[in-house]
């Protein structure tokens, strides 16, 4: 507890990410599928080719996500995030002057990089580096944000593009995701509880006082011998490329049979206030009932929502669709980082999970042209859904080996 208040510093790091997903992720990933259609329509790209726009931004999180890593933990935290902060900010705003596929592609270079450094990296880091006890609980808090986001900036993207066109959107966004983002990064964010003299939630005074070089877990040249190391990247991979495969055609799949505009962000909006829910529930299971239930239940909800798609010419499964995605759209942010620090520990938790993040943005940068592709040439999103459905159990499977040959490799410090 931090000297003379009676909250945990780390419950104001806690709200400090949750800022940072509320925008960072609300804004900045989760209204992009609001902006596909207009975009597309407005300036005639195809949707495979546009689509490529957010597989750029993926491509340069993931790039840059190792690198931050190192930044983040070997310089002042709030520069290098304040940096980043800012160019998000700045590039997400300059998509509303793009007019051609190349400058919409450059854009997303900057705006990959900066979230990089907004949300990718530093919020894993710092509720790993803050809580060793209520750690899922601390994540489910700050991730049920990005559902939050959604929720609100749904209907107010349809909203401005409805009223002020898409460019006007983007601006309005960009400015909300600034205001946001980077007062969190100059004022709030402590890289480590010993920063403020403090302790992480749950962590005794003999482990406070181990230094960073002796901390438990397994560094990078140790976790790349490791079979786990390989599962997981294998597992973020298809959790990014199934749920982006989805989540960014939602509003182009409903209004091709039939619904409005209006309803389908209404769908997007439902789908992330359930996730809210969604993120406090699975971090509570992952801490409650451990590791390998909260991946059968988030991997199996998530292959039961992909099904309900199938249904969507009916209304009321359309809105099934939403309650069950919205439970299993968890599956981005909560899972990624506790499966991480379970199979690496703390040790070199940054760099790692900035490697790892390489497989989860490569499935995200993935999944968006992928169904759109499969829509190019098949004419149909079913195709698509009927994909994401076995890769939801197949991720399951390899998660849960992941976490079996992760653990052994840990406890050994060694390969196994």
């Amino acid at each position: 507890m931090q000297k003379g208040s009676r909250i945990f510093y780390g419950w104001w790091i806690v709200a400090g990410c949750f800022l940072l997903a509320l925008t960072g992720i609300g804004i900045a990933i989760n209204c992009i599928s609001v902006f596909f259609k207009p975009v597309v329509e407005s300036l005639g790209f195809a949707r495979g080719a546009f689509s490529l726009y957010f597989t750029i931004a993926a491509l340069c999180m993931m790039l840059a996500a190792p690198f931050m890593g190192k930044l983040l933990s070997r310089y002042n935290i709030r520069v290098v995030m304040t940096v980043c902060t800012g160019l998000l900010t700045l590039s997400f705003m300059l998509y509303s002057r793009c007019s051609t596929l190349g400058q919409f592609y450059l854009c997303s270079v900057f705006v990959g990089i900066g979230a990089a450094g907004t949300h990718v990296i530093p919020i894993s880091l710092l509720i790993t580096n803050w809580f060793k006890q209520k750690r899922g609980l601390a994540f489910g808090i700050a991730f049920s944000a990005s559902g939050i986001g959604g929720l609100l900036f749904n209907p107010l993207t349809n909203w401005l593009i409805t009223h002020y066109g898409w460019r006007a959107a983007f601006l309005v966004l960009g400015c909300i995701l600034g205001a946001t983002t980077i007062p969190v990064a100059l004022f709030i964010v402590r890289a480590h509880p010993a920063h403020l003299g403090l302790r992480a939630y749950g962590e005794s005074e003999e482990q406070a006082a181990v230094s960073p070089e002796n901390l438990p877990g397994l560094t990078l040249p140790q976790a790349v011998r490791t079979p786990g190391f390989w599962l997981l990247g294998a597992v973020l991979f298809l959790t990014g490329l199934m749920n982006m495969g989805i989540q960014m055609h939602i509003p182009a799949y409903l209004t091709d049979v039939g619904y409005s505009s209006t309803f389908a962000a209404n769908i997007v909006a439902l789908f992330m206030g359930v996730l809210v829910a969604g993120k406090l529930l699975l971090g509570t299971i992952f801490d409650r009932y451990g590791m390998p239930t909260g991946v059968v239940f988030i991997y199996g909800v998530f292959a039961l929502a992909a099904i309900a798609l199938f249904g969507a010419q009916s209304l009321w499964m359309v809105i099934v669709f939403g309650f069950i995605f919205g439970l299993a759209n968890a599956i981005m942010t909560v899972p990624p980082p506790l499966m991480t620090a379970e199979i690496v520990g703390p040790k070199s938790y940054g760099v790692i999970y900035g490697v790892m993040n390489i497989f989860f943005t490569l499935g995200s940068g993935i999944g968006m042209p992928l169904s759109g592709m499969i829509y190019d040439s098949t004419g149909s999103y079913l195709p698509a859904w009927s994909l994401y459905s076995v890769l939801a159990l197949v991720g399951m499977g390899v998660a849960l080996m992941a976490l079996s040959r992760g653990r052994a490799a840990l406890a050994r410090g060694v390969t196994v």
